[in-house]
């Protein structure tokens, strides 16, 4: 069991340390969008594709995202600490 759960916890690091940059970039060009249509969050988010809605949903939706999103966050306003 002890095992099984240590196996488990490495995968979930690896699968964390991929998707940070991953997250990281999203989050940047998501910023960039609001910041260059000047427009609502809702606005935004009504005009895009259902594509891209979904890719929205599955990387910022995931719970197994959520501590690479945070991270992620948490880099992007160290390394951008007035929006930009």
């Amino acid at each position: 069991m002890d095992l099984v759960l240590l196996v488990c916890l490495s995968v979930y690091a690896v699968y964390c340390l991929i998707m940070i940059p991953i997250q990281y970039a999203n989050i940047g060009e998501t910023k960039k969008r609001f910041k260059k249509l000047n427009k609502s969050h809702n606005e935004i988010y009504d005009e895009m594709t259902f594509e891209e809605q979904q890719l929205q949903l599955n990387l910022q939706g995931n719970l197994m995202n959520l501590v690479p999103t945070l991270i992620a966050t948490f880099i992007y306003k160290i390394r951008n600490p007035k929006g930009e």
